[in-house]
């Protein structure tokens, strides 16, 4: 139980950081050790390889409290889509991310599910790329409000467009195409 709530914690205030920075820049490190915190708490219950995601996660919040850096954490949403970027990037040499969700879902699947899915995980690169270049050039900006909504909002925006998107035309294309539509 705890570990759900650190887990909702964390989620909440990563989605949250950037607008509480903009707003309150005063309490920056305040900010960053919350957020040390919070990973580092999430480390305790995970397993090896999470755990060392989330003890760095813990470090570079560390560092920015340290160093009272708002510019280094500025950098964050781009470290993360990086992150993202390079498990999806790098699950394309085996079996993409994707296609190991769909077997998640259905166990036996096809080679038209298997190129599908590695097509949706490439896109899902590329979306990567452009979100962690986009934040990071918005973070450059004399006025970080740009920079606060992108991340914020925007970004999540349009994960949601892209996630549910592709729900949609799956379901609209693809079934239709299969049943003779």
């Amino acid at each position: 139980m705890k570990h759900k709530i650190v887990k909702v914690a964390l989620v909440l205030a990563s989605i949250a950081y950037p607008l509480v920075l903009f707003f309150w820049q005063k309490g920056a490190t305040l900010i960053f050790c919350a957020l040390c915190a919070l990973w580092l708490a999430r480390a305790y219950f995970e397993s090896a390889k999470t755990r060392q995601v989330c003890l760095a996660a813990g470090l570079f919040f560390a560092v920015c409290a340290i160093f009272r850096s708002v510019n280094l954490a500025l950098l964050y949403p781009s470290i993360v889509s990086l992150g993202f970027l390079a498990i999806f990037f790098y699950s394309l040499k085996g079996e993409a991310v994707i296609t190991r969700l769909a077997r998640l879902k259905e166990k036996k699947i096809d080679e038209k599910v298997v190129s599908y899915t590695r097509g949706l995980t490439k896109i899902w690169c590329w979306f990567f790329v452009f979100n962690a270049a986009f934040a990071f050039i918005l973070a450059q900006f004399e006025d970080k409000i740009y920079w606060s909504i992108y991340c914020s909002f925007v970004s999540y925006i349009l994960m949601g467009v892209l996630f549910f998107g592709e729900i949609l035309y799956r379901k609209i294309f693809i079934l239709k195409r299969e049943n003779g539509f």
